[in-house]
């Protein structure tokens, strides 16, 4: 195979096809995971109370029908946005576009997704940098025109499935690492894996064999697993918040499942309540509530009607077990005996590439000369994901963990007709309907290159002079 089919067959399985999301794959037939997940689709869609919401949602029907899409950006820098004349993209779950929601034009008013109204009410004012800065947040309306070859194109990334895209993307790159820096993150790569052990042999065990688990046991290994290999923080994230988003059923979310809306303030919620250094950027490498504080938090918000904690526990540890083995094994057919393995890089490579992947991308955070090389990574990355989308077609790239209002624009898409707007809240809006105007049109446009992960809002601890120059609030 050519390394171009190579590279699209990554990307290919890093995304969620919406328009298929019910229909039988290639890979139903040979692999246990997409059984699996055929499944659990299925499951969801016809048997949780908010399933429904998965494929028929307000942005799809937007992105199905609409000649134009709106979209809410929230920026803390707005001077120097306007000063620069242009909007550089981040990286994050949406790899490389503008960290944006949906909002709706009704009668020349823009009525905002609901997690733009958290962004822009919550987050944003919560946020570390915002506080120290003293200022409020500016709003931008992003105006994109939708061709109809692009109607069909229900096409999300899965951030979690990007395990194997950045291990391809390191061994290209790698040679911007001294021999001494390799061998160091072969070593500490091997070293990080091996004290996750038991989890490990316990998941595997659990998958293929049908075997039933401690539940107690299960957490006690996963939260301290959690501390070698972090991308599970943000499995475990992502199994809570899709429950949640599945059965939560108070008067707010409710209010956004009438517009046809997936509701995000509660998982948002449980997430900076319980772990506020996550306002600060530090990633949900760092989420690893106990059971216990998710059952209280959820009990006393009152957040799912005749909420049964067994049924909860069950399903978030069913949930972690499967996001552990599909997205960071390779596709095996038999339990793996963790505890016999040979433990060198390639040997870890041909069992579990994904998660080395994802532990190689988040080791190469810590090293000494990462901020001078690591942005080269993350361009790379986005370079490769904007030829995926434009082969593809793909105008609005959006968060396909679950299609919750995560979208952004391809910058790189040859023909993209924007225009930008400032914005201003409105007098009359009001809880589950946050309204904003035009103000004025901007001689802005977004250009298909990556801003530098040092000057990212939410990511970067230093150089605050130059936070979110170009304007992504979160990536």
């Amino acid at each position: 195979m050519k390394q171009f089919d190579i590279n699209m067959k990554r990307w290919s399985d890093a995304h969620i096809f919406y328009n298929m999301f019910l229909h039988d794959s290639q890979e139903v037939e040979t692999s246990y995971a997409a059984r699996e997940e055929l499944r659990w689709r299925r499951w969801a869609i016809n048997e949780a109370p908010n399933g429904h919401l998965i494929l028929k949602n307000s942005f799809f029907n937007s992105l199905k029908n609409d000649s134009k899409m709106y979209l809410f950006h929230v920026t803390p820098s707005l001077s120097k946005i306007v000063e620069s004349g242009v909007i550089y993209s981040s990286g994050g779950c949406l790899v490389g576009s503008i960290y944006a929601t949906p909002a709706y034009l009704e009668d020349d008013i823009f009525r905002i997704h609901n997690l733009g109204e958290y962004i822009y009410n919550t987050e944003a004012p919560r946020a570390t940098y915002i506080q120290e800065q003293g200022t409020a947040p500016s709003v931008l309306i992003i105006e994109i025109d939708l061709p109809k070859r692009a109607h069909d194109n229900l096409i999300g990334i899965d951030y979690t499935k990007l395990g194997n895209v950045h291990l391809s993307i390191y061994k290209e790159l790698e040679y911007l690492l001294s021999f001494r820096e390799r061998v160091y993150l072969q070593e500490i790569t091997l070293n990080k894996v091996k004290q996750s052990l038991s989890l490990l042999n316990v998941v595997s065990n659990s998958y293929f064999n049908h075997r039933g688990v401690d539940k107690n046991d299960f957490f006690e290994l996963l939260l301290s697993a959690i501390d070698h290999l972090p991308i599970l923080g943000y499995l475990y994230f992502e199994a809570v918040a899709e429950y949640l988003m599945l059965f939560e059923d108070n008067k707010e979310a409710k209010i956004a499942h009438g517009y046809g809306e997936i509701y995000n303030a509660n998982y948002k919620n449980i997430m900076f309540d319980i772990f506020p250094d996550l306002l600060k950027g530090v990633g949900l490498g760092s989420f690893k509530p106990t059971p216990e504080q998710l059952v209280q938090y959820i009990s006393s918000h009152k957040l799912v009607s005749n909420f049964n904690k067994t049924e909860f526990i069950n399903n978030l540890v069913n949930r972690i077990i499967y996001f552990i083995q599909s997205r960071l094994m390779n596709d095996e057919n038999e339990a793996m005996d963790w505890c016999s393995f040979s433990w060198d890089f390639k040997s870890l490579e041909n069992l579990a590439s994904p998660l080395l992947g994802h532990l190689v991308h988040r080791e190469l955070r810590n090293f000494g000369r990462f901020p001078d090389f690591y942005f080269y990574f993350d361009q790379f990355k986005a370079l490769q994901a904007w030829n995926y989308w434009n082969q593809m077609g793909v105008i609005i790239p959006f968060n396909g963990v679950m299609p919750k209002g995560e979208i952004g624009v391809n910058p790189a898409l040859p023909d993209l007709n924007v225009k930008i707007y400032t914005a201003k809240k409105l007098e009359k809006s009001e809880p589950g309907r946050l309204l904003f105007g035009i103000d004025r049109e901007l001689p802005v446009k977004i250009v298909p290159r990556l801003i530098d992960h040092r000057v990212t809002l939410m990511r970067s601890k230093g150089a605050k002079e130059m936070k979110d120059i170009f304007g992504t609030f979160r990536d």
